[in-house]
């Protein structure tokens, strides 16, 4: 599934500080890097057969406590958030380029109400794994997917019917079991809210058989590789995604930096090791 932004190419305007912001998480994911075996981790357990299905049965010892942590960019109809994430991926200013923060990008997605493929969790999985094949930052990855144990569970239905199972073998086994990059790489999702609309008293789906790329990533976040950045976007109003992140056991994604300007409102969520800071408040697009 070919993946693009609409906006790609378009020029982007201010908004500079939440690109700095971003630096600075990438940055922080970095430094903790030389906490981090140079070597491959020994390959995390997945649950003998019947029991795969539970994200706790997968344990990463590289992982450390409080690494998990990611990004949630929330902000109204029409705010710029997928024109954020286009311009972090392409940028379009001599700024943005010299900033090469698009280097660091390991894979993304853009989900669309409009297109049902791009909600489809097997698809997701499928583009994730063709992208981080392709990208050459991870070396080691492209052999480990190639395996046709692994290969099998890509498969169009099969993936479909265990997307749990196949984002497990595909990309967090492998991830986790290569040497880590040098510097920090993202993993940004736009608009993951798009196919998420719990009702009031709803229930979201079981770790096990994830009904939305949302629910699949906050069930198996905690369990990315220290050196991976989560970035995702999702509308304000759309209160499910936020409480499916922050209601997470893991205390790794709980901490809300909210931060308002005229009609738009953007919240980052931090590990709880980053303190609360004073952030210049958000320019109005030109």
């Amino acid at each position: 599934m070919a993946q693009t932004s609409l906006l790609q190419g378009k020029r982007f305007y201010c908004r500079e500080w939440v690109f700095h912001k971003i630096q600075h998480c990438l940055q922080e994911k970095t430094n903790n890097l030389s906490g981090v075996s140079s070597t491959p981790s020994k390959q995390p357990l997945l649950a003998p057969s019947g029991g795969a299905s539970n994200p706790g049965s997968l344990t990463a010892g590289s992982t450390k406590s409080g690494s998990s942590w990611g990004v949630l960019l929330v902000g109204g109809p029409g705010s710029g958030k997928t024109a954020l994430c286009t311009e972090l991926l392409w940028p379009t200013s001599a700024q943005g380029t010299h900033r090469g923060l698009h280097q660091q990008s390991l894979a993304f997605h853009f989900c669309r109400a409009d297109d049902s493929d791009t909600l489809c969790v097997g698809g997701f999985i499928r583009n994730l794994v063709a992208q981080i094949s392709r990208s050459g930052l991870v070396p080691g990855y492209e052999e480990k997917v190639c395996d046709p144990a692994v290969q099998s569970t890509l498969q169009p239905g099969e993936c479909e019917r265990n997307p749990t199972e196949a984002f497990k073998r595909c990309v967090l086994l492998p991830l986790l079991s290569v040497k880590p990059p040098q510097q920090s790489l993202f993993l940004l999702v736009d608009s993951i809210d798009e196919g998420c609309q719990l009702g009031e008293g709803e229930q979201r789906s079981s770790p096990g058989s994830p009904r939305t790329i949302a629910e699949l990533l906050a069930s198996h976040h905690e369990f990315l590789p220290p050196w991976l950045l989560l970035i995702c976007s999702a509308r304000r109003q759309n209160k499910a995604i936020t409480k499916l992140f922050t209601a997470h056991p893991s205390k790794d994604l709980n901490h809300i930096v909210h931060l308002c300007s005229g009609h738009c409102e953007w919240s980052l969520l931090f590990s709880t090791r980053i303190d609360r800071a004073d952030l210049p408040p958000m320019e109005r697009a030109a």
